[in-house]
């Protein structure tokens, strides 16, 4: 299984001011900054990069049911969520990503535990 099968996309995070009637800001809440994500293009100009659970992907057989794992790399601050796990991202782009911590792994604290590794754009269980 592969990034590209998960709907890989790289993001970037952007922080915004946020003001009544600006988009994903309430006046029933009040905060001076909302959280964006944003889909770029290049492994360069990316923070983090998302993709379909591999796990639920394969338990739900495709993308109905399935939840989006988020993996940032270290320059995004330790108390931004997810969490705490931060990678570098190795490779030029989707179909090659992979990504590179301590153990490498990624475990997720979610219902469904999964545990894998990103390697040359493709998922290890």
């Amino acid at each position: 299984m592969r990034l590209l099968d998960l709907d890989g996309r790289f993001i970037r995070r952007e922080i915004r001011p946020c003001h009544v009637g600006a988009e994903g800001c309430s006046t029933v809440s009040q905060h001076s900054e909302h959280e964006f994500h944003v889909v770029v293009d290049t492994i360069d100009e990316a923070d983090g990069v998302m993709f379909l659970c591999p796990t639920c992907f394969e338990t739900n057989r495709g993308p109905v049911g399935t939840h989006q794992v988020l993996c940032w790399r270290p320059r995004v601050p330790d108390g931004i969520k997810p969490g705490p796990g931060r990678w570098e991202f190795l490779g030029a782009g989707l179909e090659n990503l992979s990504l590179r911590a301590g153990s490498s792994s990624i475990l997720l604290d979610s219902p469904c535990k999964a545990h894998f590794f990103v390697e040359d754009g493709a998922i290890r269980f």
